[in-house]
Parts: C-alpha cells; structure tokens; sequence
C-alpha cells in the first residue's frame, strides 16, 4: 500500500510538468488508475471488467531523429493485476484516427481495446498503447497521421518502456505478444511490424500481427480517392488529413488555400489541428461532402505538378519501401470489399506486398494467403462485400482479434502448434475437404452431380450465366466474388479445379460423351484428360472477365 501511495504522490506531482521533462531513459509514471472497460456499442454494455491503468512518459524520436517526450499507457486487467488469473501475454495495440486530445489513451479514452478484453472471452493480456506524437504529454506537436516508420518507432519504444515498468513492478507477462491495429492503427501496425523486423528483430518477437481496413500503400489509396473524389458516400476526412500531414512533417510547402477549397482552407486548422473536435464531429460536419467539394483540382489530377509532388514525398516514406519481411513472423490482414472509409486497393496492396515476398535466392513464398486460421503465416479475409468501415468492419476485426488472443493459449500450450489442430488444418482447402469426406465414404462428386441433373445446374456456362443473374440481384458480381476469393486465398486455378473435379464423371474420358461443352469447339482430346478442362474453363472466363473490362488481378504495384 505504501508503494501505491509513493507512485500516485509521484504521478500527481509530475503530472503538471510532464511536458517541461525530457525522459531520457526508461520511463515516467504520471498517472496510475482503476477503472472499468465495457464490452458493447453506444452506451449498452454488456460485459464490463475492472483494468489497472498505468501512465507513462517515455523516450523516443520525432520524425527529423531528434529527442522527444512521448506518452502512452500499460493497461492490466485487475483479474490479472491482482494475480486471481495468469497472464497470457501482452496486446501491443494502435488506436484508430483521433483528432481530440481528449481521446488519447491516457486521457482514458478505449477505442477498440476494451471490447476485446472485457468481451466474454475474457484474454488474460497486458494492454500496451501509445498516445502517438500529438497526443498526449506531446499534444503540442503535429500529429504523424500514416507517416512512415514514426509511429512504428513511437510504438516500439513504448512496448520497451512498458517491459521495464513492468519487470520492476514483478509483473508477470506472460509469453505472447500480439500487434494490432484497425484503420490507421492497422497501418500503424504494419509500421510496428516493419521497425521490428529491421531493427529489433533479436529482442521482440510477435506472435501475431492483425490489422484491418489498413491504408498501407497511401499513393495506392491516393489514387483510389481521386477515383472516387465524387462519391458522396465515400468518406472525405480522410485524405485531407493525410494531405496536411505530408505537407507539414516533409515540409512540401503548400499552403491550406493551395490544398483546401473554401471555407474549408479557413475552417481546416482549427477543426484537424488544434485537438478541440472529436472525430466523429468533423465527419459528421462533412456528411454528404464529396472529395471534390473539399480538396482543390490540383491535387485530384493525376497529370498535376502537385500530384506527383505528393506521390514522390509519399513513395519515399512507403512502408514497402526497402522492408525485407521476417518470415518467421504471422499475420492477420482484414478489409471490407466496398470499405468507404480506406479503399480496398490499399489493403490488396498489403497482401500483394506479402504473398509476392520470396525467400532470397529461391521462389518459395513464406505468406501464401489462406483464410483458415494458422494453416499459412498469411491468414486473409476479404469476403464481406459491405462498406461499412466501423460499424462492421470495426466490430468484425475485433471480434477476430479477441478470439486470437484466446486461442494462442490452447493452440501453443507447448510451444507448437497443438498437434490435433495442425492435423486438423493441413488439408484445410477446398479440394482437400473433399478428399477427406471422400475417403470417409461420402461421394462428394457423386452427390453434386445428382443435384445437378434434370437442367437445375446445366453446363458451366450456363452456370456462370445463373451465378451472375443472383449475385446482380444482391448488388456484387462474379468478377467481385472471384476477387475475394482470390483475396482470401482461393485462386482461380482452384476454383477451376473444383468445378472440373465435381462436375467430370469418375473416369475422366467418359465426359466426352456426356455433353458437358455441348456447342462448344472443343477437340475430344481437349474434354478427355481433367487438366485441359482446367485449361479451358479457364480460358473461357478469361476471354469473359476481359469482355466485360474486369480484371480480378487489378492489385496495386
């Protein structure tokens, strides 16, 4: 009790002067609390767990290498805190987009974290966060809004900063550390990931990294929103945030009547700058706004001086940018199909950037993409074709964070994946699910081609022709579909590859005579052996795909 009384007679102190210190090492505690995280949306809570929060200042870097002061919070669920539970680990978490000094962490604003720890499921993990540079201890200086490696730095240092408090409290912390993030805290998060892997590779290791509707590549989502600059359902906050964080930490040069169109020129520093508003008050003030209602021509043109002025300053920060990916390392990466908040692009850029990586000297890729948790370090999901970044896509992504946090300590109680898991998930594809059920007894093929008879499935054309007539009726497409399978790890090959399977009588000649390309110009040989009908479905939908200008390979460079 006397040690509590000692360190809240120091945060109460040295809370009023936090901003004249310079923490050089290790870290200040500036404020301690209990408080209570709820589980729910909008004030209807349905599961609440009391949390230990512990404030911090601690050293870091700004953007041009110098010193600075940051700040950020070590949350520990009291259960935990106490010792009724073990600990299992600590949550190394990025915050979404704030604009009000008032929401930063340790200001006791949860986004995200509190309905993962205080869900039903409850994870026993150490919550660590940092403000950012702009919020908290350092809220008089600029914000670095999906600017480069900074906030990875922030982050980084702050994770060390909370080891140290945590081993000189006798704190346990258990033995995973998982890295997340959701909008700008996804690309916070590949920002963690990416200084961890080319600076700390030997002193933490991630278990996992998740993160969702991420703007990972910002020329990609750039070009995206000029795609869409006059889209009044797509969201205009956005890029005019990240437009005046460029120009501000690189130093561009603009000023707000070369970016911003009036009154928003006069209007943008007190309402993005200054910490007085909420978020969600500046996006509400802006509903129904297009893009081009806000940002000047200039910088919506892909031929303008500007553009390109942007797209230069932005290609040299890229997260892409001279990254060699540790492929020892896991992910989780998120992103809803008609996501009206971060483009899509720049989450398939994500994965792109990933399952092209290769190891060095060899073709053989670490991150193949596969939608079934922990078959591959590349799990993918990309299969809601909805745009609604937080109330979906918010509540999806945490959903699935929480459930990760909960199943690590099952799944590598020993420090390998459980034995009956893996067995589990090694064949955990289309065609290997069939095969099993197949050697189980169950006729598969056999069943599929009953329920076809009789015109109800018809030739593949005429499948494809009937697939697409239902997915217009409910506002996607089959070039949509095959692009979030592709997305979740399901390529057009397999696809392929199933319908052929399921569809080509048992001995494969045979299919000759059954009609299957009836009309079609195909040479018997062609309809004999199951490759060349791989081969040829897919040259069909090809030839299809391009008649009707879709790519389903689009994906950013």
């Amino acid at each position: 009790m006397r040690k509590v009384l000692l360190t809240l007679f120091f945060a109460v102190c040295t809370s009023s002067v936090i901003n004249a210190l310079t923490v050089t090492s290790g870290y200040e505690v500036i404020h301690e609390t209990d408080t209570i995280w709820n589980f729910g949306y909008k004030g209807v809570n349905l599961f609440s767990r009391k949390v230990h929060r512990i404030d911090i200042a601690y050293p870091s870097k700004d953007n041009n290498g110098n010193d600075v002061t940051l700040s950020g919070y070590v949350a520990i669920p009291y259960d935990v805190y106490d010792g009724q539970q073990p600990c299992d680990g600590i949550l190394l978490y990025n915050h979404y987009t704030q604009m009000s000094h008032a929401n930063a962490p340790t200001k006791g604003y949860a986004v995200g974290e509190d309905m993962v720890i205080a869900n039903p499921l409850k994870p026993n993990y150490i919550v660590v966060a940092s403000d950012f540079q702009g919020f908290g201890v350092s809220e008089h200086l600029p914000q670095t809004y999906c600017f480069g490696d900074f906030n990875g730095r922030a982050n980084i240092d702050m994770l060390l900063a909370a080891r140290k408090l945590l081993d000189d409290r006798g704190q346990k912390q258990g033995k995973f550390i998982i890295n997340a993030g959701y909008s700008s805290g996804g690309y916070d998060a590949i920002a963690t990931q990416r200084v961890r892997d080319m600076h700390h590779k030997n002193e933490i290791v991630f278990d996992k990294t998740l993160v969702g509707g991420e703007p990972f590549d910002v020329v990609e989502a750039y070009r995206s929103y000029i795609k869409l600059k006059d889209d009044e359902n797509v969201d205009a906050t956005c890029l005019p945030m990240v437009l005046d964080v460029y120009n501000r930490l690189a130093e561009m040069g603009f000023t707000y009547e070369q970016m911003f169109k009036e009154p928003y020129d006069k209007k943008f520093e007190d309402w993005f700058c200054s910490g007085k508003y909420e978020t969600s008050a500046i996006m509400d003030s802006l509903k129904g706004k297009k893009i081009s209602d806000i940002v000047q021509d200039n910088f919506l043109n892909t031929e303008s001086n500007e553009y390109n002025k942007l797209c230069e300053v932005a290609k040299t920060y890229s997260l892409a940018n001279g990254w060699t990916p540790d492929f020892t390392q896991k992910y989780f990466v998120m992103h809803l199909v008609k996501d009206n908040v971060v483009p899509v692009s720049s989450g398939r850029a994500f994965l792109k950037f990933l399952n092209d990586f290769t190891y060095e000297g060899s073709s053989e890729k670490p991150f193949m993409k596969s939608i079934v948790p922990e078959r591959t370090r590349l799990q993918t999901n990309f299969i809601l074709p909805v745009s609604q970044h937080t109330l979906v896509g918010g509540v999806v992504f945490y959903l699935n964070l929480a459930a990760t946090l909960t199943a690590y300590p099952i799944l590598y109680y020993d420090d390998e994946l459980n034995t009956h898991y893996a067995d589990l998930v090694e064949d955990a594809t289309v065609m290997g699910i069939i095969h099993k059920l197949e050697a189980k007894g169950f006729d598969v093929r056999g069943a599929v081609q009953k329920v076809t008879e009789g015109g109800s499935g018809g030739s593949f054309f005429e499948v494809l022709a009937n697939i697409e007539k239902t997915l217009n009726s409910v506002g996607t497409s089959t070039a949509e579909v095959l692009q979030m399978a592709s997305d979740s790890g399901l390529e057009l090959t397999d696809l392929l590859q199933i319908y052929s399977y399921l569809t080509t009588p048992a001995t494969p000649a045979a299919s000759a005579n059954k009609g299957i390309f009836e009309g079609a110009e195909v040479e018997k040989r062609q309809i004999e052996v199951e490759p060349y009908l791989i081969d040829y479905y897919q040259g069909y939908l090809t030839n299809w795909l391009e008649e009707n200008h879709v790519n389903i390979y689009d994906q950013a460079e």
